[in-house]
């Protein structure tokens, strides 16, 4: 209950607060970029295309999500979001209220992560509607596009299940932002963050360690490359890391000083 409680409160604080518009970022992104393909003015190309070169629904969104996570945009927002809102209310003291409602800092964490994954999901359904309503708006009678919904290239399931892996790749970095947020100040812990992100990310996509084939990351781009292979591990592993982080976080945070 008293998860459920500081969730609901950690909710509301995150829909008041200004900074979490920047989520809003990438659907604006892909609206105009739709509206680019359309007219020529951007030209988009990617494995994702279908056969005959032009797009289907599940093609465009396919590649869409491919772009912005190989730019890295959704783990610089989340990552910056997750610093901000709690690294930023233990410096600033805000916590403080938090505190003296509930009386107890470990289910501080854990609703707090679950208010984040909740927004984070929310960002990810807008980008992905907007990338479809952008494709039926500007691109299916077009000159690259088909007007089809489904792909000769990839299933609805696989385009599901990479956005989730995606997903479960950025919650795991979201929690060591937490972490890393109990003993640095926002934006250094934001710059650690992102680092260590874009150094994952580095090493999973260059195929460096045999160990990182296991990461939710790897997992996407499989799926995306037709390799279906250790997903149910995977998925596993990355809720066990994630788990032990935020127990972590929470054990620490109870010996942390609020000014």
């Amino acid at each position: 209950m008293e998860i459920w409680t500081i969730y609901k409160m950690e909710m509301i604080k995150t829909l008041k607060r200004k900074n979490s518009l920047i989520l809003l970022i990438p659907s604006i992104l892909v609206g105009i970029m739709a509206f680019g393909i359309s007219t020529g003015g951007l030209t988009f190309t990617g494995d994702a295309l279908s056969a005959d070169g032009k797009f289907a629904c599940l093609d465009f969104i396919t590649t869409l999500w491919l772009f912005f996570s190989a730019l890295g945009v959704w783990g610089i927002l989340l990552i910056l979001i997750t610093a901000f809102q709690f690294s930023g209310e233990i410096s600033s003291g805000q916590i403080k209220m938090t505190l003296l409602r509930i009386g107890k800092r470990g289910p501080i964490v854990f609703a707090k992560f679950l208010a984040l994954l909740t927004t984070t999901f929310s960002a990810f359904a807008l980008f992905t509607l907007t990338a479809g309503g952008g494709y039926y708006l500007f691109i299916a009678n077009s000159d690259v596009g088909n007007g089809h919904f489904s792909s000769s290239m990839i299933d609805l399931p696989t385009v599901i299940a990479t956005i989730g892996f995606i997903f479960l790749h950025l919650a795991l970095f979201m929690a060591v932002t937490l972490l890393i947020g109990l003993f640095l100040s926002p934006f250094i812990a934001f710059i650690f963050s992102l680092v260590s992100l874009f150094a994952v990310n580095y090493l999973i996509n260059t195929n460096a360690l045999e160990l990182l084939k296991y990461s939710a990351l790897s997992i996407s781009n499989n799926l995306i490359a037709g390799k279906v292979e250790n997903v149910f591990p995977t998925f596993l592993l990355s809720i066990a890391l994630i788990i032990c982080l935020l127990l972590l976080t929470s054990l620490l945070f109870k010996r942390v000083d609020i000014k």
